[in-house]
């Protein structure tokens, strides 16, 4: 945190200058105060209206801005900072206007005529204020607050959209505006105005999902808003004050709405949706109804046949099994799960409780099915997951072989695991795995060796280096430092010697600069910008720090370097904060 007194020498300088510049060419108007919160309006590429909030001792304890920045202290939030310090410093003679209880002594002064006549005259003038006025009320009239709401929202859009389309500013404006709207449906909420919430929450849902998948979305902000709008029907839908007639229009509308493909298309909102609307289904007790448009959404996705449509079927045949059980027909429930046992989840799901009861002939054979049906499709990640279930089940059965054969499996066939690598050592004595690791050792090198012969090509050479790699995490797990230290003089690439680097540099120096140094020469003339030249200067300063009798030779290299490439300014500089250590 910092304070409105050193907010500048606290936050990046580049911020705190364009801020100053700002606060300096009267960008910063419109600064009020009210219960030590700081707002005021800045003038930039648009308008952005900004808050600081400040303890009693001056810290400043949060602050937001409605400009697209995606870092923490903007420009126009530093500009306001100034400003406030300005004013602030002025103490008892400062022009900042206290909107606090000036303004509510001012409300007390007007007569009931004065306050109609400013509301008509600025309704007429300001129609998203009259919008705004009547959905405030809109529990003393008759009017159709789902009907205004969505002309809000759609008016909101069109104000922010490039013919249909919301880049990022533009979406960023969008969600802070409607993000409002929902903010006031959940105070709606609080005070039981559950109509006029859902009502806010339809309009929102169904607007924002038209656009969304025309608008740049990148923070996902317009996302959040949608998410919020779907747990505002939510909390009306699972609320016991909400009226049962409330509910069932809730229900009709997620029916209605879950058809559309958008919801499921540009997010995760279609599956949200159909939370709150099983949830309903279970609280007013339509299982008809709800298993009639389940087999529907269930036969679109089939005849669909594409990966995501076949994600979804599975989704819909999962959420009607929870129903039947969340409504006491769990025979049906077992039915189902038998019928679908192509389905990964419900499948696990009988293969665990199969383990609980330590069935694992049962366990076995549904894990096996499953690891031929993933075959078949193609699916090598879910085959990976049958397979750790097997080694689950060899660790309850304390079955050595069958432990042996899937951690070693697992612990080099899909990379290094030092997880499953020590699993598999812990089957074996001390006494007997010295020989183990020598033979696996040995049968790697054989295996690629064999390899090679078989294929001596340049573009193998690489793969037979790479194979050999697999065995440094061995020996660094068996502390075999020597054995690291030879596979490294096979291959002095700088990217090598920097994995092995913190195992090898304090144990073998004078060999560690050995290889660093043609590398380093190497490295030199290949760089080519200014990253890459930084890059450079810094791991030569690594090696400097961690092999200190190697030092010199490493500024050596440096001038070297430097006196190659005369006309590399960039390279110079940076070679140059070598020599200085």
């Amino acid at each position: 945190m910092f304070s409105i007194d050193n907010f500048d020498r606290e936050i990046g300088a580049v911020i705190v200058r364009r801020g100053k510049d700002y606060f300096e060419s009267g960008a910063v108007s419109a600064l009020e105060e009210a219960d030590s919160v700081w707002s005021a309006e800045v003038s930039g590429t648009d308008d952005y209206m900004v808050e600081v909030r400040l303890d009693d001792r001056g810290t400043v304890a949060g602050w937001s801005c409605d400009c697209p920045y995606d870092g923490s202290v903007c420009k126009h939030v530093a500009a306001v900072c100034f400003a406030i310090r300005k004013e602030r410093g002025r103490g008892a003679h400062s022009s900042a206007k206290k909107t606090g209880d000036g303004f509510a002594a001012l409300l007390d002064q007007i007569t009931r005529d004065e306050y109609k006549a400013f509301i008509l005259r600025y309704a007429a003038a300001d129609k998203d204020f009259k919008t705004k006025f009547e959905l405030a009320f809109s529990d003393k009239s008759d009017m159709d607050v789902g009907k205004k709401y969505g002309e809000l929202i759609r008016k909101i859009i069109r104000r922010h959209s490039d013919r249909g389309f919301l880049d990022y500013r533009a979406s960023a404006r969008v969600s802070k505006e409607t993000g409002q709207l929902i903010r006031d449906g959940q105070k709606m909420t609080v005070n039981r105005n559950f109509s006029g919430a859902v009502s806010l929450a339809e309009a929102c849902l169904k607007e924002l999902s038209e656009v969304i998948g025309e608008s740049d979305d990148s923070d996902g902000e317009l996302g959040s808003v949608m998410e919020e709008a779907i747990a505002l029907l939510d909390t009306c839908a699972r609320s016991d004050d909400a009226a049962v007639g409330l509910k069932e229009r809730i229900y009709t509308f997620l029916e209605a709405e879950l058809q559309q493909d958008r919801y499921f298309d540009y997010g995760d909102f279609g599956y949200d949706m159909f939370a709150v609307f099983r949830n309903l289904a279970v609280q007013l007790s339509h299982t008809d109804e709800f298993s009639r448009f389940i087999n529907g959404k269930m036969a679109k996705e089939q005849t669909a046949g594409s990966y995501s449509d076949e994600y979804r079927r599975e989704f819909f045949m999962k959420q009607q099994i929870d129903f039947y059980r969340e409504t006491g027909r769990e025979d049906v429930a077992e039915k189902l799960e038998l019928k679908h046992l192509d389905i990964v989840d419900i499948r696990q799901q009988k293969v665990h409780q199969a383990i609980d009861r330590r069935d694992f002939r049962t366990a076995g054979q549904l894990i096996n099915d499953g690891i031929r049906i993933a075959e078949g499709k193609n699916h090598s990640g879910t085959v990976v997951k049958w397979q750790k279930e097997l080694l689950r089940i060899a660790v309850l059965k304390n079955d050595t072989d069958k432990i042996r054969q899937w951690s070693r499996h697992f612990a080099f066939d899909h990379g290094f695991s030092e997880e499953y690598y020590r699993q598999w050592k812990q089957t074996f004595s001390a006494a007997e795995w010295p020989a183990v690791l020598e033979k696996l050792i040995a049968d790697r090198i054989a295996a690629v060796d064999r390899e090679f012969t078989s294929r001596k090509t340049a573009l193998f050479a690489h793969s037979r280096k790479e194979y050999h790699r697999d065995l440094a995490p061995v020996y660094i797990a068996e502390q075999m430092w020597d054995r690291l230290l030879l596979l490294e003089q096979s291959e002095c690439s700088l990217d090598e010697l920097l994995r092995y680097h913190s195992h090898l540099s304090k144990r073998y120096p004078a060999e560690m600069m050995e290889m660093y140094l043609p590398a380093l020469a190497k490295q030199g003339e290949k760089v080519s910008d200014r990253r890459s030249y930084a890059d450079l200067a810094d791991c030569m300063q690594k090696v400097m720090r961690d092999i200190p009798e190697g030092k010199n030779r490493i500024k050596e290299l440096a001038r070297t370097l430097i006196a190659k490439n005369p006309r590399r300014p960039a390279m110079i500089d940076e070679l140059k904060q070598v020599l200085t250590i």
